[in-house]
C-alpha cells in the first residue's frame, strides 16, 4: 500500500507539471484514455507462461496511466476526487461479493437485488448532485 500512495503522489505531480508547463501533447483526460488502450493491449500480449517480469511491467503501465487519468479528471472537475472513485469501487464490489456469498448457485436474485439497489442509489445521488 505504501507504493500505491507514492504512485498517487507521483501521478498527481506529473499532471500538475503538464498543466504548469502547458505541454503540447497533453490533452487532459483524452491523453490517458488513449494510452490506457495502448498499454492494455501491450499487457495482454505479455500474458504467457514464464513472463512475469514483462507482464508486471506492462500492468504497471496500465495502472500508471489509470492513476494519471484520475488526476486529469479531478483537475478538470469531471470527478469529485480519486478517493471518491476508490470509495465507490469498494462499496460496489464489497456489497456484490457479499451478495454472491449469500446466494445459492441457482438463485442469483440476491446479486440482482443488490445491483438494482446500487443503481437506484447511484441515480438518486446523480440527481441530487447534478439536477438540484
Amino acid at each position: 500500500m505504501e507504493n500505491i500512495i507514492k504512485i498517487k503522489k507521483l501521478a498527481k505531480s506529473r499532471i500538475q507539471e503538464f498543466i504548469d508547463t502547458k505541454n503540447k501533447w497533453y490533452y487532459w483526460h483524452k491523453t490517458y484514455v488513449d494510452w490506457i488502450d495502448d498499454e492494455w493491449q501491450e499487457a495482454k500480449d505479455e500474458i504467457k507462461p514464464n513472463n512475469s517480469v514483462y507482464l508486471e511491467d506492462e500492468l504497471w503501465d496500465v495502472f500508471w496511466d489509470y492513476m494519471c487519468l484520475l488526476n486529469s479528471l479531478e483537475q478538470e472537475w469531471l470527478i469529485s476526487s480519486q478517493e471518491k472513485v476508490f470509495e465507490r469501487c469498494y462499496k460496489k464490489f464489497s456489497e456484490r461479493i457479499w451478495a454472491v456469498r449469500q446466494s445459492i448457485p441457482w438463485q442469483d436474485w440476491i446479486w440482482k437485488q443488490v445491483k438494482e439497489k446500487q443503481n437506484l442509489e447511484k441515480a438518486k445521488e446523480h440527481k441530487e448532485k447534478h439536477w438540484n
